[in-house]
Order: C-alpha cells, then structure tokens, then sequence
C-alpha cells in the first residue's frame, strides 16, 4: 500500500481528496479500510494493473468506496469496468451482512471550469455504466463538494427514487462517524439531502 499511495496515488488523486498515507494505514490495520490491487497474470511479471480501498465498518449496512483508480496506461481499455466488479464481488463474498457501497463523486455543479466540468462528467457516467445508482445525498468533506452515488450487490437494477428505501442518509453518516474523530466530523464533515442541483 506504501508503495502504491507514494508512486500512484499521489498523482492520480487531488492533493485536497488524498488522505495521508498513516491515516490509510491506520485504517486498514484496524480493519476500518481494505484494499485491493489488480494484477494482470504471473507470466507477465504479476504487475499492478489498477488499485481500490474502501471503508467497511463492523456491522454496518454500506461500506465506502474511497479510492479507485487503474493505471494511467491501461485506462481507457475495458480494465475499469472489469475491476469495479471483481472487487464488488469480492467484498460481497468476505462481507455477507454487507449491501453495498457508496461512491462520492465530484459534484458537477462546482467544478472551476468547463475542463474540470468534462472530467467530473466522465467520472459519473463510469459509475452509472457499471450500475451504480445516483442517490439525494451530498456531502462536503475538508471543503470538497461529492454527489453520492450507490452500488446495491442486490438490487442493482432500481431507480433513483426507490434507492431511498435501500439506503438513507443515516447509512452514510455512519461511516463518516466511524471514519472521523468526533472533532473533524463537526468540523469538516456535512451531509445533506440534495436537490437536482447538486447532482
């Protein structure tokens, strides 16, 4: 994972959306976080191919993507797609009271320019493509703005309107509870339920 965050992570992320890398390790040590590689066949030398961690805290319903990228000279060939859901379908089968997992993504609506707009653009439509559904929620993270997005294992086929019954604002605020001291979640964490506007 040192390895990874120090010669990827670093430039495939926003400075503002990367968390510390003790932070990252903290989490997973506690067994708050795990995380995956992709690795294309030992023949070829088993070299990384595209990374992901989430947040899976014990004993709640949804867990969070929090990073999940492929490496900039397989994107754009299908690896994506592939890799988003053999690490669905892993956490589904190592955590069997899990539904699902949220996704922030970049809220469209605050991006500094046209370029930046395309880019958040993009991002979303990956999600949508692989089944992931747009919910209500937004949030604001140390100053970063997210729309929210849902991967139900079980009910990846519902609209937009009936994720509500699947997961609420309340399946979210957890896992920022349990991903933030009592102090950074009053400080810089809100959570709300967004209007069109945000999404």
């Amino acid at each position: 994972m040192t390895a990874i965050y120090q010669r990827y992570m670093v430039a495939d992320f926003p400075q503002d959306e990367l968390k510390p890398l003790d932070r990252i390790l903290y989490m997973i040590k506690t067994g708050l976080c795990c995380a995956y590689g992709l690795y294309d066949n030992e023949k070829d030398g088993g070299e990384l191919r595209g990374y992901a961690t989430f947040i899976v805290p014990n004993g709640l319903r949804y867990g969070l993507l929090d990073y999940l990228a492929v490496l900039k000279e397989y994107r754009g060939t299908g690896i994506g797609h592939s890799f988003f859901h053999l690490v669905g379908a892993t956490l589904s089968a190592r955590y069997p009271a899990l539904r699902g997992f949220f996704i922030e993504s970049e809220a469209v609506a605050f991006a500094a320019d046209a370029r930046e707009r395309r880019i958040r653009e993009k991002r979303i439509s990956f999600y949508v493509q692989n089944k992931c559904l747009m919910t209500t929620l937004g949030s604001r993270l140390f100053g970063v703005t997210y729309s929210v997005l849902l991967y139900d294992f079980y009910s990846g086929t519902r609209n937009a309107a009936s994720t509500e019954d699947m997961a609420s604002i309340d399946d979210l605020d957890a896992i920022y509870r349990a991903m933030f001291s009592e102090h950074h979640y009053k400080q810089d964490v809100e959570l709300w339920a967004a209007s069109d506007e945000w999404l």
